[in-house]
């Protein structure tokens, strides 16, 4: 039996501007200007115990007003909405608490409110005081709180009531990297408890590493729905042909900007992804494009063209990309970024920045392209993210965000890297006479 069931759910709101309100309201109905604005129509979906449902979709899509239909803070104008089970929702920073009212007072309605009895509260509340970290905070008024403050006893109060369904929409957005990994580890503890969770987040990375199904919205109407990384390749040729349509212009800075921001919750919480114990899942992790060309492999390899995964500073890599043309291409550029286990990119190019046009391709055609390069780098572990895109038209025909990792060894001789990245320097000492100095500030004085 599914744990949430919906039914032909449609959400209608009544638009118009003021001018046409006053005009209904005066005429007592008989003027009618304001029209139908649909946020969701004819959405249906069943979510089964247990499940971790991601929800995608653009700013607008419809995806508050799909959580509160959910919720029950908003009644549907048509269809049907059942919810087997105890729910706790929590909708942006700190909503539904009364600002007069002090934390410890607002934790304790909040879970009144849910079903919870007095003494099963207290019993809680130490745990609850506890993940919430606010201090002396939790006995003054809640309009004295900070966004993030108010954020984290929201989610301290959500997480441990011990729901059979908990609703988070872009709960983890505010709040710094440690309020976020306690939050993903409780997150994960509820999901291996065997409560259903719905996601709401902007970073990708976050709901394909967390969430095992996904369902995609676009203008209130319910588009693709299933696992994780087929609805988010979905969502990401959406976005792809959105910004193809609108003739959307992005350079390179704000393509990194771009990726920067889907995967910032998920950097906070985990590093970047593709350091796990199964490299090979880590490899799959995150692929999107329009598909009008494919990055067959991308292997590293050492001076002599052998496969190699663990080197050392004082050594070059080949690192070899293999790609197909699934469409006739006027000009693409194939280009790669390198990157530490903390997420950080620390080395880029492609063949346009390197002044190596690929030129026209046609359907089919294959080519493989290396870029060789010194390792003057910090040891430890690095990914190599690989994509080929039309110059500058901000989109890409295939994207790889971990096709291959390597490691970076100590030297056994020579003087090792002990910052991020060594710099060739040069390095000249001069002598100075004293006796000219002295003999300048005398004069001066």
């Amino acid at each position: 039996m599914p744990i949430i069931s919906l039914r032909g759910i449609g959400k209608s709101y009544k638009i118009a501007s003021g001018r046409e309100r006053l005009k209904e309201l005066v005429s007592f109905g008989k003027i009618q200007k304001s029209q139908d604005f649909w946020a969701l129509e004819d959405v249906s979906f069943d979510v089964e115990p247990g499940t971790t449902l991601g929800i995608l979709g653009r700013n607008g899509a419809g995806k508050s007003t799909l959580l509160s239909i959910i919720s029950g803070i908003v009644q549907p104008t048509t269809g049907t909405v059942e919810v087997n089970g105890r729910m706790v929702a929590l909708f942006g920073v700190g909503s539904g608490f009364n600002p007069e009212f002090t934390g410890r007072d607002n934790a304790m309605l909040n879970g009144l409110l849910l079903g919870i009895e007095r003494d099963e509260m207290l019993e809680r509340f130490k745990e609850i005081e506890e993940f919430a970290d606010i201090g002396k905070f939790m006995d003054q008024p809640v309009k004295t709180y900070s966004s993030g403050m108010r954020s984290r006893l929201g989610f301290a109060v959500a997480v441990n009531v011990k729901p059979d369904v908990l609703v988070l929409d872009e709960v983890l957005a505010v709040g710094d990297a440690v309020f976020k990994q306690m939050g993903l580890q409780k997150m994960r503890e509820l999901r291996d408890a065997g409560t259903t969770i719905l996601f709401v987040s902007h970073s990708l990375g976050m709901v394909k590493s967390f969430c095992d199904k996904a369902i995609l919205i676009h203008k209130g109407k319910l588009i693709a729905s299933g696992e994780t990384s087929e609805t988010l390749d979905r969502y990401q040729a959406l976005l792809s042909s959105i910004k193809a349509e609108k003739n959307v212009q992005s350079s390179d800075e704000d393509q990194q900007t771009e990726y920067m921001i889907e995967h910032e919750e998920e950097e906070d919480v985990q590093g970047t992804p593709g350091f796990s114990e199964n490299p090979d899942l880590a490899r799959r992790r995150f692929r999107h494009g329009t598909g009008e060309a494919r990055i067959q492999n991308v292997e590293i390899l050492d001076e002599q063209h052998l496969p190699v995964e663990v080197t050392d500073v004082n050594s070059r890599v080949i690192v070899r990309v293999h790609a197909q043309y699934m469409k006739d291409v006027d000009n693409s550029s194939l280009s790669i970024i390198l990157r530490n286990k903390n997420g950080l990119d620390v080395f880029s190019t492609g063949t346009n920045s390197e002044s190596t046009p690929i030129g026209a391709r046609e359907e089919g055609e294959r080519i493989v392209v290396d870029f060789a390069f010194p390792l003057p780098l910090k040891p430890g572990d690095y990914s190599v993210a690989a994509y080929i895109s039309p110059p500058g038209k901000g989109l890409f025909l295939d994207w790889i965000d971990v096709a291959e990792v390597f490691r970076i060894d100590r030297p056994e001789k020579g003087r090792g890297v002990r910052g991020l990245v060594h710099l060739p320097t040069e390095v000249e000492v001069h002598e100075q006479d004293v006796s000219q100095d002295q003999k300048k500030s005398s004069q001066s004085a």
